[in-house]
């Protein structure tokens, strides 16, 4: 199902809708910075180092948000969306279902500068490597569903990903500078029974809303997912208001 909406969107769209957009100075001056500036416009308070530790619940809505020591009260025109992964999200809300098994992604990061003539995006088949990205200054790999590789050491794991890159740009030059990066349960698996078990963003109580590429948006657990469930979430906050 989630591959059809995929190609619902994307395919069946037409080239317009099939064309990538890739974050070349990373996602925090793409959606972070933006994001931060909007509500600082808005004189919206914005606190960060604080995990939350719990819900407190009266009536059928939240009533406030603890902070460790610290609890803050939700007044009654007030609204929580709450944006955590899922299973922080499972522990905070009673009898909230979530997804529960997850899939792994490793990513690679070359500090070398890609050929002049390289596309921004590769696509890669029959390789260990998956997706090949050029950065001004940084070739970078995804490899999704990588259970498989997660016990390997991240110097083999290096060497072989390197190997694939080399071949695909024609660099000679031996192995680069790199970093591997091990995400254990960077998405949730794409199977039946977890999407039977992705929440819609309104929940059992009044003012509590959900947020997540986790929850039931229609896309697998991606950005644009969960950009429609950030979406979704705040139009429900302003039908309660």
């Amino acid at each position: 199902m989630l591959a059809a909406s995929v190609t619902k969107e994307t395919l069946m769209k037409g080239a317009g809708a099939c064309r990538p957009l890739v974050a070349v100075q990373g996602l925090t001056p793409a959606f972070i910075d933006p994001a931060l500036h909007f509500l600082a416009t808005q004189k919206a308070e914005v606190r960060l180092g604080q995990r939350l530790r719990a819900l407190s619940f009266a009536g059928g809505r939240v009533s406030s948000l603890v902070f460790g020591d610290e609890s803050v009260v939700i007044n009654p025109q007030d609204a929580v969306i709450l944006a955590v992964p899922a299973p922080i999200a499972e522990g905070l809300i009673p009898g909230l279902k979530v997804p529960r098994n997850f899939r792994s992604i490793v990513n690679a990061h070359f500090k070398i500068a890609p050929p002049p003539s390289m596309p921004p995006i590769l696509g890669i088949i029959n390789g260990l490597a998956e997706w090949l990205f050029a950065y001004p200054d940084r070739l970078s790999v995804t490899i999704s569903g990588a259970d498989r590789l997660l016990d390997l050491s991240r110097e083999e794991l290096a060497g072989r990903i390197w190997a694939d890159v080399a071949q695909l740009t024609h660099i000679a030059a031996p192995l680069p500078a790199w970093q591997i990066i091990k995400e254990k349960r960077a998405t949730f698996a794409a199977t039946p029974e977890e999407e039977a078990r992705r929440p819609l963003s309104k929940t059992d109580f009044a003012n509590l809303l959900l947020a997540g590429d986790w929850t039931a948006t229609g896309l697998p657990a991606t950005i644009e997912g969960a950009i429609r469930s950030g979406n979704r979430a705040a139009e429900e906050c302003l039908r309660l208001s």
